[in-house]
């Protein structure tokens, strides 16, 4: 058995979301709720989020090793928003097996080529947000969305903020911090579809046409009115791309 809470819907080839550093698995019910017709969605807490343990240790290769314990072994298509797109190219580094092709979402690549000193004053405004975030999750949220979200949209965006508890939140931020994905990219081999919001302040397009440039078979679309939670903020246009995309790789048997 998985070590993560996992949410299940849906039949179908399998799909698993992943989220990311400030959300949990409830940011997926939306998209679960239309996919979920096509394929069985799987969407885990990770470590230290929601319903989940904490991590057994540090570092994204302990969270990767989480998330590969979920599909028990069968190949998946994975589809992952934010710190959930750089644990899915892990996953696709790590065990290529079990990635049939990639949905990255506004993603993040790492922080590990920055310069010790700007990580560490990363690293500590996120150990002010993990401690808070509870009471600070509509404000977060609304940094996180793009300009003209609804009211409604942060509300839903903060809620599911609230899930991520201190140790899990910080687990990820030292994982980001750590990290630098770039080296590794042209090694992907797994068809992709990047997808990015027009607004995203937090990530943004560089990453997204980084990924663009570097990886084998990717193509890029990019979400009107969308910041860096386009799966909450443009649910109907985020789901038809990611199923226009999954609906051409399902007859694949594996990875590319």
């Amino acid at each position: 058995m998985p070590r993560l809470h996992v949410l299940r819907q849906g039949q179908g080839p399998t799909l698993l979301l992943l989220h990311g550093i400030g959300s949990s698995a409830t940011a997926w019910r939306g998209q679960m709720g239309i996919l979920g017709d096509r394929f069985t969605c799987l969407a885990p807490d990770l470590p230290g989020y929601g319903e989940s343990p904490d991590a057994s240790a540090p570092g994204l290769d302990a969270i990767v090793a989480d998330v590969a314990d979920v599909l028990d072994g069968q190949p998946a298509h994975v589809l992952g928003v934010s710190f959930g797109a750089l644990t899915a190219l892990a996953l696709a580094r790590q065990r290529p097996e079990l990635v049939m092709s990639l949905v990255l979402s506004d993603a993040t690549l790492g922080r590990g080529h920055l310069p010790l000193e700007e990580r560490q004053r990363w690293l500590r405004h996120r150990e002010g947000l993990a401690n808070d975030l509870a009471v600070r999750s509509v404000e977060r949220a609304g940094e996180i969305a793009g300009r003209g979200a609804s009211a409604a949209v942060i509300q839903e965006i903060a809620l599911h903020m609230r899930r991520a508890r201190p140790a899990g939140y910080l687990g990820v931020a030292h994982a980001i911090a750590e990290t630098d994905a770039r080296p590794w990219l042209a090694s992907i081999r797994q068809p992709t579809l990047l997808l990015c919001g027009e607004d995203d302040r937090v990530t943004g397009m560089d990453v997204s046409q980084t990924l663009l440039d570097q990886l084998a078979a990717a193509r890029l679309l990019v979400i009107a009115g969308a910041g860096h939670a386009p799966h909450i903020e443009q649910p109907d246009r985020f789901a038809q791309a990611v199923c226009e995309f999954l609906q051409v790789q399902a007859g694949r048997s594996g990875p590319a």
